[in-house]
């Protein structure tokens, strides 16, 4: 648009008329087609392309690989990914697919069923059990339904007539692209930033102190209250939680209900992405060195804002501390967790707070317990990551058995029941002094004589002497 205007303004002058109303022409449809072109289109297509990257990892085998492995070997999967798998996948492409329309008809169908299996089937069949135990609703359990038996009918009516067809190749062409290729360019692009991430963090923290320090005197008292709903249930502990000199608390957190929650936060742990805004809030990431997976989490969901995440984490004016892979290492093993488990946000913590402390206080611990995850209401997505956490990435009930012996031990106390002996040592103390009372005013009239029993001891007085 600016060029047509200078062209009209005036290089109009300084060209032939023909040549003028030509490049005025072309400028003008450049600048429709740009409008039509617009960055809003482009930018819609980027995230769905990041979003569907992201979500076939989850649901597919990628993510739940990278588990297994130490996000330190960042550096070396990016490398594989580039220099070994990207040609592969070219191979693939290339040679290895168009093969399957000579194989023979039962080999064809049974691999177009394996790879339907590892691409739709069985994310729709994790997604919709997940879905369907928390909304117990006749909607969901339609829709579900009504998609399971879209994918038997691709099974079994779909795949044997296109099996070994040209019509067949080239769908499974496009199917490899999205479920393979797509994740990995996504992987390839978060690896890149979580090695340069790392390689800043190596730096920044070389010359820091961790911010978890001992406790200053006696009343120097730490609360970590998780997610679960038993924060709002039971007595209010708001202005108790208020009292603590250091709360933490953990990603999505909601304070909505201060009469039950409190106000007070010092320490968010988060994932990386929603920091604190405050300045008096010290931001943590927790499991970042947790495992390779959680590593590329940190910009996953959101991959078309890897580098807006990365500025942001790198950024002098965010104080983030990052838990260091040798401490989480050390947490999985005193948790007893299996290779492909993690510890939660929450365990990282209470290890991090005793590393110098004696005691520190819980709030919101379940342990996972009963069908609702988090105190708050959560999106769907947010909720299928959830599900899968606590029956894939995590354990609870070694980390229940782990911080009952912390418990047993005095190096961990239940705010819940803390507050409870409180109120009872209140009421026993106030019945204890009432009592008290009661006996010292038994005793004082007992030692105050009577008139009479004066008179009668004493006789009468002098002034009434015979």
């Amino acid at each position: 648009s600016s060029c047509a205007k200078e062209l009209r303004s005036g290089l109009l002058s300084q060209l032939p008329s023909g040549v003028a109303s030509r490049a005025v022409d072309l400028v003008s449809r450049a600048s429709r087609l740009a409008a039509m072109s617009s960055p809003s289109s482009f930018d819609g297509a980027l995230v769905a392309c990041c979003r569907a990257s992201y979500y076939i990892s989850l649901l597919g085998l990628k993510i739940p690989s990278a588990l297994c492995l130490r996000a330190s070997l960042a550096p070396q999967v990016l490398a594989l990914l580039v220099f070994v798998w990207c040609p592969l996948l070219a191979y693939t492409h290339v040679s290895l697919l168009p093969m399957v329309r000579g194989f023979s008809q039962e080999s064809a169908v049974q691999l177009w069923h394996l790879l339907t299996a590892v691409w739709v089937t069985i994310p729709v069949l994790v997604v919709g059990s997940v879905i369907l135990s928390v909304v117990q609703a006749a909607g969901p359990f339609k829709m579900f339904s009504v998609v399971l038996g879209c994918v038997l009918a691709f099974h079994f009516l779909v795949v044997p007539s296109i099996a070994t067809t040209m019509t067949g190749s080239i769908l499974l062409q496009a199917l490899f692209v999205v479920f393979e290729d797509l994740p990995i360019v996504g992987w390839i692009w978060c690896l890149y930033h979580v090695v340069r991430l790392q390689l800043h963090i190596k730096k920044a923290q070389a010359a820091r102190e961790t911010p978890f320090t001992a406790p200053k005197g006696p009343g120097d008292r730490s609360l970590i209250i998780g997610n679960a709903p038993t924060v709002v249930e039971g007595a209010p502990l708001g202005s108790v939680i208020d009292g603590f000199n250091h709360v933490v608390r953990f990603n999505g957190y909601s304070i909505s209900k201060p009469e039950y929650t409190g106000t007070k936060v010092g320490f968010h742990f988060c994932n990386g992405r929603n920091f604190p805004t405050s300045k008096s809030v010290q931001a943590v990431c927790p499991l970042f060195y947790a495992s390779l997976t959680h590593a590329v989490y940190l910009f996953m969901p959101h991959m078309e804002e890897a580098r807006e995440i990365y500025a942001n984490l790198t950024s002098p004016k965010v104080d983030a501390w990052f838990v260091e892979e040798e401490k989480i290492l050390a947490l999985r093993k005193k948790i007893g967790c299996r290779f492909w488990q993690i510890p939660t946000s929450g365990m990282v913590a209470i290890d991090a707070f005793l590393a110098n402390r004696e005691q520190v206080s819980l709030h919101g611990f379940n342990f996972f317990a009963g069908k609702k995850i988090h105190y708050f209401e959560e999106s769907p997505t947010q909720l299928i990551t959830s599900w899968l956490e606590r029956f894939v990435t995590h354990d609870p009930s070694f980390e229940k058995v782990w911080v009952e012996g912390l418990a047993r031990q005095g190096r961990v106390a239940f705010l819940a029941k803390q507050a409870e002996a409180e109120e009872t040592a209140s009421k026993e103390s106030e019945e204890e002094s009432e009592i008290l009372s009661a006996k010292k005013g038994e005793e004082v009239r007992r030692r105050t004589p009577g008139l009479m029993h004066t008179l009668l001891k004493d006789g009468w007085p002098s002034q009434f002497s015979l």
